[in-house]
């Protein structure tokens, strides 16, 4: 028995090309529709003014497909694939649909590659211009020997010949302009100037055209400064994607104006969690989600804004995580632990250092990286409390990892083939640069006579640290050496004030503290080395207030109030309300669980073999899932008289030891995103719901969630942080 539900097949017949008969929860269209949305898209405000007119009579096609070009130029891929999979629902022979999911995946060449087939299958229903627009793609992913350059330059060619035929085209100025710049690594440009051009004919047709992106990108690594009035309006042109407001964020950081960049960055993270709170996307699944949190907590920093700083890394490390997208080798979780180590080192937090990194934010893992950065956090706090024990003890714990470090690249090097060196050079042993500062500082502790050689031995310490243990030595030579090396941002020049002052460089500290004067506008006034620069300033002959007024701008763009754009945290979505059927055809709610942590396993019937495979794992597992104070319970979409038969695909002939419930009229399975709108099919999910009913943590697929390990872990760490 094979169970599938009837499919609103949304292509034409002929173009159904997958295997007979799928697996439950597997597309009807091939593997590229396993991935990718599998909800209806809905016509969303702030994605771009575009106008890509196609030859659809379907006006809300029209609607869907001009929304979805707009994504492709905000590089909000997964959300403009859903766009144009919605044009396909609405009109089954419009090629142009087809050709803009293989645009939506430019970073997955086999999936493109399946959607231009598509694509090219309907042709002939096409209309003359739109056939040079799908020519661009089928050109371009063609099997041939052509490379990567060559490649390239006839997509370049091909979207030059729709320019010269129809100059009147706006998007095809502005996709051959994205197409040059981002060919670059392969086809490098001549002439960033001449594109600029064409950008400019872009805009004299539509000022508010989202190809202002296009234009921060070509300048960004040369002349930041001619990017300076897109980057203005790239986030106003299209206020609904994320990444249209973190992109300014790369010229203002460019231009050192981090004031201006950090309100980007907050723009876009506040965009991207009003996105998620409202589409049920947890938050590594958006690809440059990570990067632009952890790049807001750098530039916190870089103002001073410690306190937001923290928050946002302690933010991060609250995110669910999921073994496909977040993971201490990867997003939120990596770089919310980094952060945060680094935030309260350079802000000397040291008190709360120690707290967070003794659980539950900050607990000891199996990682290299991120056990010796807590362990060596650890020991600088220490330090800071003269606690030589507990010094001692990180010490030993480095050691320790850096044995095995050692252990480990040793057999990895004699697994390894021989092969030409690394390029770059051998990468520093953090490991050891850690542990050396450690026994540094354990000697000056101590007041050992070799403090000084163990000092001189710590050569990865910044010279922020290492100029006030020079002068606690008396190691005067030392510490004005140091002074070179020093960052220019603000924390960096407010201790090279701090050791002018101390080895009597008078005026060069008065300099050096009016420098920090202009970047500590925004600076948190209770920060240690805050307090410390207004003792200093009085001291100097400076008064108290050293700080200069913020900024002010006048080409940053007319800019909408934050918090109108959505809250500056994740936040979990509420549990729709549901009703199903018991085993016993008794109806059941959510109220069933209310105040009880749940994880509902959503299967597609005890004839699924791979259902089965996951509804074993965690009938296994039940009494651990139970101990940790959550109950499981599955939803199938048999009805009554069907689901029992469940207990003939156990592998313990029985019941599983939770709750089965019935949706045959698939409410449940809807409310919970677990369903292909597209293809009028199920899929498999597993969501955890918290005891107010909010829904932590889910997993929405063509395979059923198996990581029964994982989820418990999980489930255990999201409602301890609640």
């Amino acid at each position: 028995m094979h169970l599938r539900f009837s499919a609103f097949v949304f292509f034409s017949a002929a173009l159904v090309c997958a295997a007979a008969d799928p697996l439950p929860g597997h597309s009807l269209h091939g593997e590229a529709f396993n991935e990718g949305p599998r909800q209806a898209a809905v016509l969303m405000p702030g994605t771009g003014k575009v106008d890509f007119k196609i030859s659809t009579k379907n006006a809300e096609a029209q609607k869907f497909f001009n929304q979805g070009v707009g994504q492709l130029h905000g590089f909000w891929y997964y959300e403009a694939e859903r766009s144009f999979r919605q044009v396909a629902v609405l009109d089954k022979e419009c090629a142009m649909a087809f050709w803009g999911m293989a645009m939506a995946n430019v970073n997955n060449e086999k999936r493109a590659k399946e959607f231009v087939k598509k694509a090219v299958a309907l042709k002939d229903k096409a209309e003359a211009r739109e056939k040079l627009w799908l020519a661009t793609l089928e050109n371009f992913y063609k099997e041939d020997k052509r490379d990567k350059k060559q490649r390239a330059l006839d997509f370049i060619r091909d979207l030059e010949t729709i320019v010269q035929e129809h100059p009147e085209d706006v998007e095809a100025k502005a996709f051959l302009a994205w197409k040059i710049w981002h060919a670059k690594d392969v086809a490098p440009m001549s002439s960033p100037q001449v594109v600029d051009m064409l950008l400019d004919q872009v805009f004299v047709a539509n000022p508010e055209h989202p190809a202002h992106h296009y234009r921060i990108h070509l300048w960004d690594g040369s002349k930041p400064a001619r990017a300076v009035k897109s980057a203005a309006q790239n986030g106003q042109s299209a206020p609904g994607i994320a990444h249209m407001w973190h992109m300014p964020g790369h010229t203002f950081s460019k231009l050192k104006r981090p004031d201006d960049a950090a309100w980007q960055q907050e723009a876009s993270t506040r965009a991207d969690h009003e996105y998620m709170r409202q589409n049920w996307v947890l938050p590594d699944q958006i690809h440059n989600y990570a990067h632009n949190e952890e790049w807001l907590v750098r530039t916190f920093n870089e103002l001073g804004r410690a306190q937001e700083a923290e928050a946002l890394a302690r933010s991060l490390i609250t995110n669910p995580r999921h073994p496909k997208y977040n993971t201490l080798d990867k997003g939120s979780a990596n770089y919310g632990r980094t952060r945060l180590i680094e935030t309260l080192i350079k802000w000397e937090r040291w008190e709360e250092l120690l707290a967070v990194t003794d659980g539950p934010f900050i607990t000891a893992v199996d990682h290299a990286q991120h056990e010796v950065t807590r362990r060596h956090a650890r020991g600088l706090a220490f330090y800071h409390q003269g606690d030589v024990k507990s010094l001692d003890i990180n010490i030993a714990h480095l050691e320790q990892w850096q044995a095995k470090i050692k252990k480990a690249e040793a057999k990895k090097k004699g697994e390894k083939k021989a092969g030409p060196p690394a390029k770059g050079g051998k990468k520093p042993d953090a490991a050891a640069e850690a542990v050396a500062e450690l026994r540094a500082l354990k000697a000056i502790l101590m007041g050992a006579k070799d403090a000084a050689k163990k000092l001189q031995a710590a050569t990865g310490m910044p010279k922020e640290r290492a100029a006030p243990l020079w002068l606690k030595l008396g190691g005067q030579t030392q510490a004005e050496a140091c002074l070179k090396g020093m960052s220019e941002e603000l924390y960096g020049l407010a201790v090279k004030t701090e050791v002018q002052a101390a080895l009597g460089k008078t005026e060069d500290a008065k300099k050096t503290l009016k420098q920090v004067g202009k970047l500590a506008f925004a600076m948190d006034k209770d920060l240690p080395v805050a307090m410390r620069l207004d003792a200093l300033a009085v001291t100097l002959g400076t008064g108290k207030e050293w700080r200069e007024a913020a900024p002010k701008h006048e080409d940053s763009g007319v800019r909408p109030a934050l918090d109108t754009l959505g809250p500056m945290h994740w936040q979990p979505p509420a549990a729709p309300p549901w009703e199903a059927l018991t085993l016993e055809g008794q109806p059941v709610t959510a109220a069933a669980f209310e105040g009880k942590p749940h994880v509902l396993l959503f299967y597609l019937g005890s004839a699924c073999g791979h259902c089965m495979t996951q509804i074993n794992a965690f009938a296994k597992v039940a009494p651990d899932y139970e101990k940790a104070g959550i109950q499981l319970a599955a939803v199938t979409l048999e009805p009554v008289s069907l689901a029992g038969r469940i207990s003939e695909q156990m592998s313990t002939g029985k019941l599983p030891p939770f709750p089965i419930y019935c949706d045959p009229g698939l409410a449940m399975f809807k409310s919970f995103k677990a369903y292909d709108d597209f293809e009028d099919e199920p899929l498999h999910a597993a969501v955890l719901v918290d005891a107010e009913g909010r829904v932590r943590w889910w997993d929405v697929s063509w395979e059923p969630f198996t990581d029964t390990a994982f989820l418990l872990e999980e489930s255990r760490r999201l409602l301890d942080m609640k």
